[in-house]
């Protein structure tokens, strides 16, 4: 029985299971498609612009935008609004940064780029490949965690069953379909996730009263809502009043799209240099949409907490005694049931859960799924190909990842999801902010060699291999030091009142340390050179 309601929903368990009924058909449907390698790593570069874009959307934004943002809203108000405008305004960057350029280079895995455009066939898929491998397991083990973070209060399923059921459900599809079945249902989870927000937030609207009531309540609620940053005396926290924390932000998370893996390979299965560039169309106003809807869904979400939520009347007391919002503890309630994930997660959930609709639940679980789960196939594809292609092909020249790639992938699948799976029933205390980490690392060391490599004609091998060689434990010891000296790894390294979200820092250093190295190094070939940097942004 849950603590605060009468059991598992049967419509919420009936949107589910439908849910997992639709990818898994997707998966048996596409396995006959990925025959030869390219079909099961590329999808035969064969998908449309928007299918892509949609499978980039849900691939991207992994489950904290749908858990935590709508938390971040109506804790840090509205000026967080910035933090979800950097995101998709990082999405039109890409198409001119790396989308057009790598489709029309059309390598098979992301290494691929490295390895030749700083002649080192065998070093460069080391040099790409451990960051990415790194990040790829923290985000799989996040991305179930996300999983089961919807599956055990919406579906009341236990934690470890939860994880076990997702990782299964993903494995299916990734293993008999590949990059056709991945990209095919990242394309629907799309669909399903700005749907299930964007009916959340009409939904939540029309139980205040509509928008002008809905506006009325929130300032209510909130007087300092809409106060901007650089009013340091009017916003609800003082982060918000660092401009330095708006820019940490953008380049923590948003310059990603242009160069993380598991976006970058979407580039890949696009069908030719305008579908790539057509794919960020469709990605921005997919991506937007969604964080417009949880933007109201963030805004409102303290009031509709505070006025409806089973929980509010036991919460009120306890706020008053601690001197918070009794939303803030409905949230520490739900956490204390559950335990599992963080406060800020249950946000989107709580405040759906006010409304007091069971269909709308069912969607709400389904749009939490898909995110997650999209990202879990996402990475696994780059993880599948890195492992099998790069490493044991390429590298240590296995005649079976050569003869069968298709199979070798789809072992390695298994092992990863299996392994990961492992990590999430019982996940370090770490593991999230871990994940942010993983991305700092990942932009800090291989990120200035991608972009410049194909836009700057001096990039060198040199400064590609002691950029990610020293910018790797830089960012990793500086996160680690701030987590366990200060307790957070926001607080920079070496002063707790400078707040640098993941030492982002790093990137900017990389940067600069890459453009300096390749300054005093010799550049490659003049030939390399030609074909991998001047020929890509070439117009065709």
């Amino acid at each position: 029985m849950h603590q605060y309601g009468v059991g598992v929903d049967p419509i919420v368990a009936a949107g589910a299971v439908l849910y997992f009924l639709i990818i898994i058909g997707v998966g048996v449907y596409s396995r006959k498609l990925a025959s030869g390698a390219d079909d099961y790593y590329v999808a035969g570069r064969s998908v449309g612009a928007f299918a892509n874009g949609a499978a980039l959307t849900s691939t991207f934004l992994s489950p904290a935008s749908f858990l935590g943002l709508p938390c971040f809203i109506f804790v840090l108000g509205y000026p967080f609004w910035w933090a979800l405008v950097g995101i998709i305004a990082g999405f039109p960057i890409a198409a001119l940064m790396t989308a057009g350029p790598l489709r029309k280079y059309a390598p098979v895995s992301f290494t691929y780029y490295y390895c030749y455009r700083y002649e080192m066939p065998v070093a460069g898929r080391f040099v790409a490949g451990v960051p990415t491998f790194v990040a790829g397991i923290l985000y799989v083990v996040l991305s179930l965690v996300g999983t089961a973070l919807f599956m055990v209060p919406l579906l009341h399923l236990p934690y470890k069953l939860s994880i076990l059921i997702a990782a299964f459900i993903v494995l299916l599809y990734t293993v008999l379909g590949g990059m056709y079945a991945t990209t095919w249902n990242a394309a629907f989870q799309c669909v399903v996730m700005v749907l299930a927000a964007g009916i959340g937030a009409i939904a939540m609207i029309v139980k205040l009263g509509g928008w002008g009531h809905f506006w009325q309540s929130v300032i209510t609620t909130s007087p300092k809502f809409f106060n901007m940053p650089s009013a340091p005396a009017g916003v609800q926290h003082p982060f918000m009043a660092m401009w330095l924390g708006v820019i940490g932000f953008y380049f923590t998370w948003h310059y990603g799209f242009s160069a993380m893996p598991y976006t970058v390979v979407r580039f890949f299965t696009a069908m030719d240099v305008k579908t790539a560039k057509k794919s960020i169309i469709w990605a921005t106003f997919m991506g937007a949409t969604l964080y417009l809807a949880l933007t109201i869904i963030g805004s409102g979400a303290r009031v509709i907490m505070e006025s409806f939520h089973p929980l509010a009347a036991k919460a009120a007391p306890i706020a008053a005694a601690k001197h918070k919002p009794i939303a803030i503890i409905i949230l520490v309630l739900i956490k204390k049931t559950f335990g599992i994930g963080k406060v800020t997660d249950y946000a989107t959930i709580a405040a759906m859960e006010s409304i007091g609709s069971s269909p709308l639940m069912a969607i709400i679980v389904a749009g939490g799924l898909s995110i997650a789960m999209s990202t879990v196939a996402g990475w696994i594809m780059v993880l599948n190909s890195l492992l099998s292609r790069d490493w044991m092909g390429k590298v240590f020249k296995s005649k079976f990842a050569e003869e069968k790639p298709v199979l070798s992938a789809r072992i390695w699948t298994v092992i990863i999801l299996a392994v990961c799976s492992f990590i999430a029933l019982n996940p370090p205390a770490l593991i999230i902010d871990l994940s942010g980490w993983a991305f700092v690392v990942i932009l800090a060391s291989i990120g200035p060699s991608l972009v410049l490599g194909i836009w700057w004609k001096r990039a060198t091998k040199a400064a590609a291999v002691w950029t990610a060689v020293l910018m790797a434990p830089a960012t990793f010891f500086t996160w680690l030091y701030a987590k366990m000296h200060f307790g957070k790894p926001h607080f920079f390294f070496l002063n707790k009142k400078i707040i640098t979200p993941h030492q982002f820092y790093w990137i900017f250093v990389g940067f600069i340390l890459f453009i300096i190295i390749s300054l005093m190094t010799k550049p490659p070939a003049e030939e390399t050179v030609q074909k991998y940097c001047v020929e890509l942004h070439e117009p065709e």
